[in-house]
């Protein structure tokens, strides 16, 4: 009896918009500047974006925002933890310390000079995205912003919140 196989990669897909911020303020200014300029409510969330890599946790700060009046929600995720970490051996060390070293871990790697990423779960297509990022390029604090194109992400999973 010949084996099934079952694909399941766009069953669950939800449709959503992807945004890419280059900024170098902490995540908890650009969800301020962003309330400010664009008239939202973002707030952190309890709990941050956790991300098992092998044995260890890797947290990003997100922020959300539902706007019930336009039937969508705003997510703004940092896209780059730093976490302190063990380095080197006694043998390599000068001193007889462990050195401690930032570890650098990205949500979606595929993006590594990305900052943050901004997910608009829209129901009513009634974001214009252009207009958005055209906002969002006026905050003096951001470098740059564009959207980024659905298929170009290889680690979709990674931008389910729930």
């Amino acid at each position: 009896m010949p084996a099934h196989k079952l694909v399941l990669d766009d069953v669950f897909e939800q449709p959503y918009k992807l945004l890419a911020i280059h900024s170098s303020v902490e995540e908890y200014k650009l969800a301020y500047l962003l309330n400010k300029h664009l008239n939202l409510k973002l707030a952190r969330t309890l709990r941050d974006i956790d991300l098992h890599k092998g044995k260890d946790s890797i947290f990003f700060p997100h922020f959300i925002y539902e706007d019930l009046q336009k039937y969508c929600t705003y997510h703004l995720v940092s896209n780059v933890s730093r976490q302190e970490g063990r380095s080197g051996s006694i043998e390599d060390s000068l001193f007889l310390e462990d050195q401690l070293a930032i570890q650098k871990s990205f949500l979606l790697p595929e993006f590594k000079q990305v900052d943050f990423l901004m997910k608009i779960e829209d129901e009513l297509d009634a974001v214009f995205i252009k207009m958005l990022t055209s906002r969002i390029m006026e905050i003096p604090q951001v470098s740059t912003a564009y959207d980024i194109d659905f298929h170009q992400i290889k680690t979709k999973e990674n931008l389910i919140f729930d």
